[in-house]
């Protein structure tokens, strides 16, 4: 997109003025190569947008003059995405992407059959990256909100969280080749409706494991498919966020 656009907490937006300094300081002049008279979008990441006009950019500030603030509809269909992570920098890839398809909430999970297994001390640092990639996604789509990114947590954990949705749809991809679970594909569970929420889970490469299985189905989650080939995690969560996000008219 081409509008200038700057997350800034909602807290800060309150006063007719606002003075940046630091990272977002550097960010006005050096990315967005902002001067003064020029405007750009403010978003709080709670749905709510402020537009802004540069007043003066100095050596270690710049300070902006602010206008009225709007509410911006959300998606229709609160999206989350529970999903096992897979290695390397291809989380980093998996949030990016879905973020920008409108998620709201991931939700990185560890199963039996998962190989990377952020360990307690490095999951903090993993979780602070990975909400960095979710706001830059959402600062470059043009979304007013940002998608929550949870700490990695045993798959059990995470189908047992208050912050799941009570009263969703809940599907599992399912992998296994000439399994009867695929007879329903994730296109035909989602079309004509509508819920409030819908829930995604989506396995490691290795599949989910049986008593996982079972788990997923106790919580409520129906196993569906995304076809005969066999999808790598980000790819997987990348399909199933875009099919879900199309059938609910997100992507219109």
């Amino acid at each position: 997109m081409s509008e200038r656009r700057l997350f800034v907490p909602g807290e800060r937006l309150g006063g007719p003025r606002l003075t940046l300094t630091g990272p977002e300081h550097r960010h006005i002049g050096l990315v967005l190569r902002a001067r003064p008279g020029d405007t750009l979008t403010l978003f709080d990441g709670a749905g709510g947008e402020v537009e802004a006009e540069v007043v003066r950019v100095e050596r270690t500030e710049t300070e902006l003059a602010l206008g009225e603030r709007r509410a911006v509809a959300g998606p229709a269909v609160s999206l989350t995405l529970l999903c096992a992570v897979p290695r390397g920098p291809r989380m980093d890839f998996l949030v990016q992407k879905t973020s920008e398809l409108g998620v709201a909430r991931i939700v990185p999970v560890v199963t039996e059959r998962s190989v990377a297994r952020p360990d307690a001390e490095g999951a903090d640092g993993k979780r602070a990256r990975w909400e960095k990639i979710a706001r830059e996604a959402a600062r470059q789509c043009g979304r007013a909100d940002l998608p929550i990114v949870d700490p990695p947590v045993a798959l059990a954990e995470a189908l047992a969280s208050p912050s799941l949705p009570a009263r969703r749809l809940g599907l599992f991809v399912w992998t296994e080749l000439g399994s009867a679970e695929r007879s329903r594909s994730l296109r035909a569970a989602v079309e004509g409706t509508q819920p409030a929420a819908t829930a995604l889970l989506v396995g490691p490469e290795g599949g989910f494991a049986p008593a996982e299985l079972a788990v997923a189905r106790a919580a409520g989650f129906e196993a569906v498919g995304l076809g005969e080939r066999i999808l790598r995690v980000e790819t997987a969560a990348i399909v199933a966020v875009a099919l879900v996000a199309g059938a609910y008219g997100m992507l219109d």
